[in-house]
């Protein structure tokens, strides 16, 4: 349980600095903070369900704190957890480039997942060739992000007390010692 408040709040302070950047940087450039937080979670954290709850809660804070329809970002969110959940147990993630490819593509799939979803609801028209590089530039910043939430979120894990064997760094001793 103290992993899970531990990440919640580290989902939630995400998403109150995403704000707050927001209102300072242009919005192709702001990165999508909470997203990177829930595909952190699916890569690091071992545990399904939780996470399936922990990634509902941060979609639906995300849907409160944004104004989007409610349970949009929450339905995308446990996707992307999902999704990390299941490519980190098939693929080797654990580099700093098949990480950040990774993000990309997420990044750039759930901006299309996002448009598809409000289209559906709200009715809105096609997307111009604007739309789609914004959402390439997007990807791209939310990709340059990546090592560093997926670092954050490693350490508040192993600090929580919840730190998965398989994911735990070996230290080798290269000292010389006498025979």
């Amino acid at each position: 349980m103290r992993t899970f408040s531990a990440l919640f709040a580290v989902g939630v302070f995400a998403l109150l600095v995403q704000g707050t950047l927001a209102t300072i940087v242009p919005a192709p450039w702001c990165p999508d903070l909470g997203l990177l937080v829930v595909i952190s979670i699916g890569l690091r954290w071992s545990r399904p369900g939780m996470g399936l709850v922990l990634a509902a809660g941060l979609g639906f804070a995300a849907d409160l704190l944004s104004g989007s329809l409610l349970g949009q970002h929450a339905l995308l969110r446990v996707v992307v957890f999902s999704s990390a959940l299941l490519a980190g147990r098939q693929l080797n993630l654990r580099g700093s480039l098949p990480l950040v490819v990774f993000v990309i593509s997420v990044s750039l799939v759930y901006g299309v997942a996002v448009y598809v979803v409000s289209s559906f609801f709200v009715g809105a028209g096609a997307p111009g060739l604007l739309w789609a590089l914004d959402g390439v530039k997007h990807s791209v910043v939310n990709g340059a992000f990546a090592i560093g939430v997926f670092s954050l979120v490693t350490r508040v894990t192993a600090w929580a007390g919840d730190d998965d064997a398989a994911m735990r760094t070996r230290r080798i001793d290269s000292r010389r010692r006498p025979i």
